[in-house]
């Protein structure tokens, strides 16, 4: 029998989430309470504005700059961050966020959910602008 979780684990095909950002899902399975992806934001790229109802997102950069938006419920408008190599925020659900890379080069970020992230995209509000979801439902 074997330890089922003691497996090396490396990205699945390329797939493009709502925000239109590439990523590449690591199957984690047996674990039940998260999920993994490794996102390519490509130079000067600005992606759509999101947020998720349910989810917790970290989000790490490993290479590269990348410009987080996400609209501030106590100030009533957007707030950004850059971050750069061993960086990372941490998104709530409704809340939500946008990137952007900076620079010249493309950045390599990972994505972790908890609880994991649908493969039917079902928990991911696509937005046209950042916006307070507090009070939907």
């Amino acid at each position: 029998m074997g330890n089922a979780t003691l497996r090396v684990r490396r990205p699945g095909p390329r797939v493009v989430a709502p925000d239109d950002v590439p990523v590449w899902p690591v199957e984690l399975a047996p674990a039940r309470h998260m999920t993994l992806a490794e996102g390519l934001l490509e130079p000067g790229a600005v992606y759509r504005p999101h947020a998720h109802r349910t989810i917790e997102q970290l989000t790490y950069v490993l290479a590269g700059r990348v410009r987080i938006t996400s609209f501030d419920e106590d100030a009533g408008q957007t707030q950004s961050v850059e971050l750069g190599a061993r960086e990372c925020v941490v998104s709530l659900p409704r809340e939500t966020i946008e990137f952007a890379c900076v620079g010249n080069t493309a950045a390599r970020v990972l994505f972790v959910t908890s609880p994991p992230y649908p493969a039917d995209h079902s928990d991911t509000i696509v937005l046209r602008e950042h916006q307070s979801l507090a009070d939907e439902s």
